[in-house]
């Protein structure tokens, strides 16, 4: 039996949130966020909330405000009696800062933790995590759901012949069996050398992309230098065309540009981020289905790798 349960969202979720409540069939709450002259972020509920379960939906991008209005919303839940805080935040920041680079940096990914339990969260739902270590530094529960579950769906209806998926990189290995297991077809792999952050020095394919229809899976795109440079090197060794699922569009740096200057065909991203741009090359397929199924399923106490497919289609 469903549970009683109101969802808000905070001021940069607007659109993702509203989506959730509509595959739920059910009305949003109403959460204030205002900021002050100086900058400062006020955030309040607008109805009781006493004693029910409370999901806020973030996307919790840059600005950092994004993330604080979030830790105010929780902190407000909390103090306002909420019997249980749920956060739906498809994106975690700093998800690649998971360990120390060397002997002076910080680990970034466990002080977002700490600071989401100590604001009082009760539990966190994401999807695409840049790695599943990143669950280990929280002390409640967090529950990681997959765009494979949308995106395999997606790429049967395009009906392509001949699918050879591509990882770029090795630690993408693993991500990419999840869609092997469903769509039975081959796989490759980019070894790359890195310079720096965001700068490949060497890239080389390992499997054969003759004459594939190649999809590219990553869980973001940051710069899309590497997802650029990785899609022209597949043409050159003979891909028969390129397209790529990747989940959280970050697209810094003349991101778009690039792609749209690449040998890249499509690019499909999930509405993980706030304001991601569904032009040209790059089309957004919403994680909205997703994230009300698996709220649905939390209610009912099921278990969400129970999520029914039908109901993502």
């Amino acid at each position: 039996m469903n549970k009683a349960y109101k969802l808000f969202y905070t001021s940069s979720a607007k659109k993702l949130g509203r989506s959730i409540a509509q595959e739920l069939g059910h009305e949003p709450g109403l959460l204030h966020s205002e900021t002050f002259s100086d900058g400062e972020k006020f955030v309040s509920y607008e109805e009781s909330i006493r004693g029910q379960i409370v999901f806020l939906v973030a996307q919790i991008n840059m600005p950092y405000e994004n993330i604080f209005e979030l830790f105010l919303a929780i902190d407000a839940a909390r103090r306002a009696s909420a019997a249980q805080v749920i956060c739906i935040v498809p994106y975690l920041p700093h998800s690649r800062q998971e360990r120390k680079g060397n002997l002076r940096t910080a680990i970034a990914s466990r002080l977002m933790a700490d600071l989401l339990q100590q604001s009082g969260a009760d539990r966190v739902i994401t999807i695409d995590m840049h790695t599943g270590s990143i669950e280990g530094f929280y002390k409640i529960p967090v529950d990681h759901l997959y765009m494979s579950q949308i995106y395999v769906n997606h790429i049967k209806s395009l009906a392509l012949n001949n699918i050879c998926l591509c990882s770029p990189d090795f630690g993408g290995l693993k991500r990419i069996k999840l869609y092997k297991d469903k769509l039975n077809c081959d796989m490759a792999v980019i070894h790359k050398e890195r310079l720096k952050p965001n700068q490949v020095s060497h890239m080389e394919i390992i499997g054969d992309v003759e004459g594939k229809n190649v999809i590219i899976i990553d869980d973001m795109i940051d710069t899309a230098g590497t997802l650029c440079k990785a899609a022209d090197l597949l043409m050159e060794q003979g891909a028969s065309s390129v397209i790529a699922y990747c989940t959280h569009a970050i697209l810094s740096n003349g991101a778009k540009d690039k792609i749209e200057a690449s040998a890249i065909q499509k690019v499909y991203v999930a509405d993980t981020l706030s304001n991601v741009p569904s032009t040209g090359k790059i089309e957004v397929v919403s994680c909205a289905k997703l994230m009300a199924a698996a709220i649905q399923n939390l209610l009912s106490n099921q278990s969400f790798s129970e999520i029914d497919e039908h109901r993502l289609r």
